[in-house]
């Protein structure tokens, strides 16, 4: 099933950005465990995740996870 949703992966793009996506690394898939999925696509900038479950990506916009914040700014 992996090898199927990587060649998927392959193809898919971030409906917001267009970026590629990539299944989680084990490291990714730890910070994202909380949202309860099977799985996660990864957009490449790392900054967000979609959800997979059952082997079916969620690519809805409101799917979207977010993984990075923004920069605090420096007093």
């Amino acid at each position: 099933m992996a090898d199927v949703l990587t060649e998927l992966a392959s193809l898919l793009r971030c409906p917001i950005t267009g970026q590629r996506l990539h299944l989680a690394t084990p490291e990714e898939f730890r910070s994202l465990e909380s949202h309860n999925a099977d799985g996660f696509l990864v957009r490449e900038d790392g900054a967000a995740a979609y959800p997979v479950e059952k082997g079916i990506p969620s690519l809805l916009p409101e799917s979207l996870i977010s993984i990075v914040s923004a920069p605090l700014p420096i007093s």
